[in-house]
């Protein structure tokens, strides 16, 4: 679990990430009360090693309408080595903000 409060290139990220278990989708990483202010473009999550995104499981595209939500982990996947979760711009693949679980 990783609470966030960050600003980065004058966007703010503030909320809660849990790497997780639903039941009813499995291994996830939650989301909750996590808003993005500021932030003009969109954003994708994956799963990483210390960062890095060469390491890591896309979880696909953020939704940014909804402060709390959930991003499916593939079934059968190790989630162990696992200990950040890195969002990154959708269209120019740069990372914007790391977060320790």
């Amino acid at each position: 679990m990783a609470t966030v409060d960050e600003e980065r290139k004058g966007a703010t990220f503030i909320g809660t990430v849990i790497l997780g278990i639903d039941p009813d989708a499995g291994e996830v990483v939650f989301f909750r009360d996590f808003l993005i202010e500021d932030y003009k473009g969109e954003l994708t999550a994956n799963l990483a090693t210390d960062g890095d995104i060469k390491k890591s499981i896309d979880l696909g595209e953020l939704d940014h309408k909804s402060p709390s939500f959930r991003l499916p982990i593939p079934l059968g996947t190790d989630t162990l080595p696992y200990n950040t979760v890195v969002l990154s711009d959708k269209k120019s693949k740069k990372k914007i903000l790391t977060i320790n679980l």
